[in-house]
Parts: structure tokens; sequence; C-alpha cells
């Protein structure tokens, strides 16, 4: 498979990888729904059909490789079933279960790790009867965005906030040494204190990067990007956005700022556009090791200073109410699969209204993947995806999606 190669957000897409939800949601009830960082219980039949619209789409656009499938060829290799194993079983202190992991297919272990392995009476200890399974299902793992990240030609293989994600983690480092051979950033080895995750790291282009410092990152996961970038690259720059802590629907940067284009984002307007706000945005400079900040008014003017002209699209337009509604659902959490052609909710109607204002034909899903319409023939594009239930998910496109490869970007 090729190398990992991700120099921007807007780089025509040759690669990602997805997780279509299975099982695993389907294991929430309203007593666990908090520890697994849902705020409600989704229907899996509902989830899978909206599901199948969004891959449809990107698989009509591009390579696009399911994470059971990757994690199943990693595990061919005894070693490296081993390896996995012995470092999930570990960390969720069930090494009493890898005899019977070990025994298990390539394929049946790979689902097991996502799905869950299921409590057998009389065999695994009873302390587990009452959760039905020893391992836990990963119910998060179709916001394949959040546990690695590519970052220029290697992989981030995030230090995640919350332990309920930590076996994602481990598998997608896992697929990434063992089926794409990259160079792998792992903050947790080096600075056990840091948390980073994927939803707060973009990609600005080939020297700066965006970072959100919220709820899932935190200042000690700055600090360790920061300190690897001084000490591997001559020139970096990082825009750190400070983002609130008071809900879900803040819980990482791209839910409040996407690329859409070389001069058109989607902005949350209240965080992203307004001035002297008390989250602070600040521009580090990292040149040939020497680091220096400067705090910006505002994350928009903070981007000019880096060279960026972006012209912001509202999410939800121009009503307060509105903004406030959409940004809840993800309604400034698009993905681009190139330069103007993007991809999100169709239920953020004054947010696509808006999109549609700036330039940006929209078209309905259904009719990419049912042959209606080919997007190759088209220029700037808003492609919607009919959903009700994924959203309650608390993601968006660029939530679900994990790219590995796109085109460069010629920024002049």
């Amino acid at each position: 498979m090729n190398k990992v190669s991700v120099f921007s957000e807007i780089g025509r897409l040759e690669g990602v990888i997805l997780h279509t939800p299975g099982t695993e949601i389907e294991q929430m009830t309203p007593d666990t729904i908090q520890h697994a960082l849902y705020s409600d219980i989704l229907n899996l039949k509902i989830a899978q059909k909206e599901y199948s619209l969004f891959s449809g789409v990107l698989s009509s656009w591009c390579e696009t490789y399911q994470v059971v499938d990757l994690l199943a060829k990693a595990l061919q290799d005894d070693i490296v079933k081993q390896d996995l194993l012995k470092k999930i079983l570990e960390r969720e202190n069930k090494k009493f279960i890898y005899v019977e992991l070990m025994e298990q297919s390539c394929e049946q272990l790979a689902k097991y790790l996502i799905e869950g392995y299921p409590y057998k009476e009389g065999i695994h200890p009873v302390e587990f009867k009452e959760k039905r399974f020893v391992l836990e299902p990963l119910y998060n793992l179709f916001f394949t965005r959040d546990a690695s990240s590519s970052a220029y030609d290697q992989v981030i293989i995030h230090s995640m906030r919350t332990t309920v994600r930590d076996r994602e983690s481990f598998i997608m480092e896992c697929i990434f040494r063992n089926v794409f051979q990259t160079e792998i950033i792992n903050p947790k080895l080096i600075s056990p204190e840091a948390t980073t995750e994927g939803g707060d790291c973009l990609i600005a282009n080939d020297d700066t990067l965006f970072i959100g410092n919220g709820l899932r990152t935190n200042a000690k996961g700055i600090e360790f990007m920061t300190n690897w970038y001084a000490a591997r690259k001559p020139k970096q720059r990082i825009l750190v956005q400070q983002l609130p802590q008071t809900r879900d629907s803040f819980i990482h940067l791209d839910m409040v700022f996407n690329f859409l284009d070389k001069d058109k984002c989607i902005a949350y307007e209240p965080l992203i556009c307004k001035k002297n706000t008390q989250y602070t945005t600040t521009v580090i400079d990292i040149d040939h090791g020497n680091i220096t900040y400067k705090e910006y008014p505002c994350f928009m003017d903070a981007t000019k200073s880096l060279g960026f002209d972006l012209k912001p699209i509202a999410c939800g337009g121009d009503d307060l109410w509105n903004q406030e509604r959409e940004q809840w659902h993800s309604g400034a959490n698009f993905f681009c699969m190139g330069e103007g052609k993007i991809i999100g909710y169709a239920r953020n109607t004054h947010t696509i209204d808006n999109l549609n204002n700036n330039g940006f034909e929209v078209i309905d899903a259904q009719d990419v993947v049912s042959g209606k319409i080919d997007l190759k023939t088209k220029d700037k594009f808003v492609v919607t995806v009919q959903a009700s239930e994924l959203p309650r998910g608390c993601g968006g496109a660029r939530c679900m999606t994990m790219p590995i490869r796109r085109q460069s970007v010629n920024w002049k």
C-alpha cells in the first residue's frame, strides 16, 4: 500500500480509512451512555443506512479502507497478534483471556477487538456477567479521526483523553506500523500527561498546523507537538485555539472550524470570528529550534498573519439562534474531498443554504451513490447526507474520516 501523504486539509483525496458502525454501538444503555461518551442511544439500522450513503460517496471518489479489514490483515503475523493482544489486555487488566483470543482467526479477533468480547457463563469471572462483555465494545470507532491522524508523511497515534478509547489507539498504531509501514508520532510514550485527539489537529499546509486546546487536547499535548517539530523541522508554525469546555459540541477544533478551499472556510462565528473573546488564539513560531509565541485578537486574524486569505462562511447562517442549533449537530464539521469539494449533513439547512449562496452546488448523496451524478464532472459542491442518527453520536463528516493520502495543493 502507498505511504501516508497528507499535507493539507483540502488536497484531492486519494485514500481514507473508515469504520462502518456495527453492533458495538448497540451495546449502550441509558446507564452507560455517558461512560461511552454519547448523549443518546443510536438506532443501528438507521445509522448504518445513513452511513452507507456517506461511505458510498467517498468510495465513488477515492480508495476507501475499513478498519476491521486492515486490522485482520495486520493480525496475520503471529508476532503482531501477540504484541497487540498483550498491550490491550495489560492496559485493560484482562490478561486471563489471552489464550482464548490467540486461538481466534485474524478476522474473528479483529471483530472481537472492535465489537467487544462477550462474557461466557462458567468460563469468565462472574463480575463481567452484568456488563455482558469481558472486552468492552469500541462505541466510538466510527469516528476514525480521533485515535490517529495523518500529519504530512507520518501518523500521530493520539493519547486519548478518556480510557474508554485507549484500545482504538492501539489498533490504529498496529495498522499503521504493520500494514502501511508508517513512521509513528506517539505523544504518550514521551509525555505521559499529554493528551491529543485528531479532531483537534488540522493540517493547514506543509509548515502550518492548527490545533484546538480544550476538552480533549491539553496544554501538555500541545507542548509535546511543539517540541517534536522544533527538534525535527527547521520551520513550523502552530496556531492554537482555546476551546470552551462547557458542552460536547465543542470537544474538538473541527467542530467550530474547517477548511473548504484555499480561500474559504466554515466557521462557528461566535468563537472563530469574534475578536477579544475569553478564548485565546496563539501562534507558535518554530524557527531552527527557536520557539516564540504571539497572541491574536481572534482566530481569523491569526490565520491572516500566517498567510491564509480565508472567507469565513458561517455555520448556521447569519442568525445566532440557528448558528447555535446547527453547530450542535456538526454544522461546521464538513470534510474536504478536494478543493471546494465537500461533504456534510443535510439537516443543517441554514448552513447548506449559506454554502449554496457562496457558490457551492448542493448535491444529494443519494444521487451520487445511485450513479445519477458523477462528482468528477463537478467543480465546487457540497454533498449532503440525509442523516438523523449519525449526528446524535456528536460528530460529523470530518470526524468519520481518517485520510491517508491527498494530492498536493498549489497555494499560489
